[in-house]
């Protein structure tokens, strides 16, 4: 009887078990299949990365002009015994000290073009190590290679400007951050070095400063009670608004209320010939000098957010070519569809990863909103990485259909 019982359940499992036909395999498929496998695929993003720099550089060479003239100016005056002439340049203090030790040590300009390369391809590499641990190494290979063909930020690898670091070091310590599994001493203090080093690298690393706190008291202090957790994030956010209205009041050639008066959406460019009426406090540079224009021009200040969000996350401008247009609408407007359609999946597997990054996203934009749009961008592309980074898990199923891998198998 127990055989008969036996032979049943094998009948029946040969009976309700699917059989799976093998999928044909095109040989442009196979060749695709064969660039993601582990062995192949790290030469490759290698070569890619080399042949973008090779077409930039080719097409650009190194860039002194324009908003690079202000930092190899400070530099030259540090070089010669002087001091820097504003205090604000404090806070793009590293590259301007990279091209002072170029120019003292007479290695020129090639030895900054060489620095923002190193740094570019470990955040590169540091940006493929972080979607290997979160979803698998061929989404891994998938996000570098996006992130490499988004050209308006490598591009700026041969610009002597803050832009290239600031995007190498910010991609490298949310990487490093990202992937910490617990917080050691250690640990605490390679998070405090970078966030140092990011803040004077350009003035948007303070940013990072909050997005930082949060994800690592929410994430990893949760033995701490809630009511407890508030008092501190109160406490700190009192810090970092003192520092920030120090930043915002450290002299130099801004002028926070200038955009308001003459109506800006995009830096340098006044949409009107003439200031328009606005009621401001003393020092419009200033927390309060904002919430007080807010308060008491409020219907201004939507009109304006809503043009500067539409400048922002719209990208396109009617100064650039109709090619570059077409790229900026085809490249990223589809990560803002796909991002959307991905949120469920961080919320339910990341959701503090989620956070910080989004929370890094809404400041960029808030900061934009307050000010005024890059005339390139720059802005925007700061946080492109994480807004390709973000659409993954849609572009892994996306990725699944074309191709044996992918699918929720690829999704850890």
């Amino acid at each position: 009887m127990q055989g008969w019982r036996s032979f049943r359940i094998e009948i029946k499992q040969h009976v309700f078990t699917p059989i799976t036909m093998a999928e044909p395999t095109t040989p442009a498929k196979s060749k695709l299949l064969m660039l993601l496998k582990p062995k192949s695929s790290l030469p490759v993003l290698l070569i890619l990365w080399l042949i973008v720099q090779a077409i930039l550089f080719h097409n650009n060479g190194i860039i002194t002009i324009g908003e690079s003239e202000k930092y190899i100016g400070e530099a030259q005056r540090l070089t010669t015994g002087g001091s820097l002439s504003s205090r604000s340049y404090f806070l793009y203090l590293t590259q301007i000290l990279l091209l002072t030790f170029a120019f003292k040590s007479g290695l020129g300009y090639w030895f900054v073009v060489i620095v923002q390369l190193l740094f570019s391809i470990i955040a590169t590499f540091a940006l493929y190590r972080l979607a290997v641990k979160l979803f698998s190494q061929k989404t891994a290979v998938v996000c570098t290679a996006l992130f490499l063909f988004n050209y308006p930020l490598q591009e700026f690898n041969f610009y002597l400007q803050t832009e290239s670091v600031f995007f190498s070091f910010t991609i490298i310590y949310t990487a490093y951050l990202l992937q910490l599994s617990k917080l050691t001493l250690l640990h605490f203090f390679i998070i405090l070095f970078s966030l140092v080093l990011i803040s004077i690298t350009r003035p948007t690393g303070l940013l990072f400063i909050p997005a930082t706190f949060l994800y690592l008291f929410f994430g990893f202090l949760k033995a701490i009670s809630t009511r407890f957790k508030l008092v501190i994030v109160s406490a700190i956010t009192v810090i970092f608004l003192f520092v920030l209205n120090s930043a915002l009041g450290s002299g130099g050639e801004l002028d926070f209320m200038l955009p308001y008066l003459d109506e800006r959406i995009i830096c340098g460019v006044p949409t009107l010939h003439h200031f328009v009426d606005i009621k401001t406090w003393g020092n419009g540079n200033s927390i309060y000098g904002f919430l007080y224009y807010i308060t008491h021009n409020f219907a201004q200040f939507i009109r304006l957010a809503l043009l500067r969000s539409k400048a922002f996350f719209g990208l396109m401008r009617d100064y650039f070519s109709t090619g570059h247009n077409i790229f900026l609408a085809s490249f990223f407007y589809p990560f803002y569809v796909l991002t959307i359609l991905s949120i469920k999946w961080w919320v339910k597997n990341n959701l503090y990863r989620f956070l910080y990054l989004s929370f890094l996203i809404v400041l960029t934009w808030g900061t934009t909103i307050l000010t005024c749009d890059d005339w390139h961008n720059r802005w925007f592309l700061a946080i492109s990485p994480w807004l390709i980074f973000l659409s993954l898990p849609a572009i892994n199923k996306l990725f699944a259909i074309f191709t044996a891998y992918g699918g929720k198998r690829d999704i850890q």
